[in-house]
């Protein structure tokens, strides 16, 4: 075991409901190693001071709503970020956890795929299916403008979320406050797939119209774990092995339900 206790944190704002330092700890203990992870929650004013005390007393951190693409611009990389290095370095894993736990829950996406929302989780997994044959991928926003940037993933921008598509992934954190995600034109039918990157409340107001429709949902919490895994190979500079990483995301998915 090692003898450094390594310290950890995510940053983001209105993030009481996260369950990152549960998950942090429960791949620790995996590890056999000891660990801190916090929760660094500050406002947009507050939010500089706060990226410079990380960067000199921790040894890395995470990035969550709705700072993905503010952190990026001040490191100056391209794209969200939702895991940065003490020594400055940056990057996503938000596309790994995305496509490992959508596979895991319902196979290689496929067909027509519609994005709500066109933030940072949204821009992360568009590239994560920008990668993949026989996918259509279309953005729907309330703010149309911003669905224009994801011309750059092959996606395309759509005014109204009608029509016809064989899976629907919430990308907003509307229903987080059990809002109803889903835009009201949206319509579940022959919608097979519903997948919402929101994980508390674990069953969302769209999950559950989706339900209803018919459709097989799922919730980010598998994408939380698989993006905490990754981010640690991505800390550490060293990729843990696939039969490795399947037995983090059974022991740590036990240890948070």
């Amino acid at each position: 075991m090692q003898e450094k206790t390594l310290k950890l944190c995510v940053l983001g704002h209105n993030i009481k409901y996260t369950l990152s330092p549960k998950v942090h700890s429960a791949l620790f203990e995996f590890l056999g190693e000891r660990g801190e992870y916090g929760v660094c929650d500050v406002s947009l004013h507050e939010l500089g001071g706060a990226v410079k005390k990380l960067m000199s007393e921790y040894d890395g951190f995470n990035v969550t709503k709705p700072y993905k693409e503010t952190v990026a611009e001040l490191f100056g990389h391209v794209g969200p970020v939702n895991t940065v290095c003490r020594d400055g370095r940056c990057t996503s894993t938000d596309a790994e956890g995305f496509f490992g736990d959508y596979e895991a829950a319902f196979g290689t996406p496929n067909g027509r795929i519609l994005l709500l929302g066109a933030g940072g989780a949204a821009k992360s997994v568009a590239e994560a299916l920008s990668k993949i044959e026989n996918v259509q991928t279309f953005v729907f926003n309330r703010t149309y403008e911003k669905t224009k940037e994801f011309s750059r993933y092959g996606a395309v921008a759509v005014k109204s979320a009608e029509g016809i598509y064989d899976a629907v992934i919430n990308c907003t954190s509307l229903g987080l406050g059990g809002e109803q995600a889903a835009p009201a034109e949206l319509e579940f039918g022959g919608v097979k797939f519903a997948y919402d990157l929101i994980y508390s409340p674990p069953v969302t107001p769209f999950l559950e119209s989706a339900a209803k429709a018919g459709a097989k949902t799922c919730n980010g919490l598998g994408m939380l774990v698989r993006q905490a895994i990754a981010a640690h190979e991505f800390w550490r500079g060293e990729n843990f092995s696939s039969s490795v990483k399947k037995s983090m995301v059974e022991f740590i998915s036990a240890r948070i339900k």
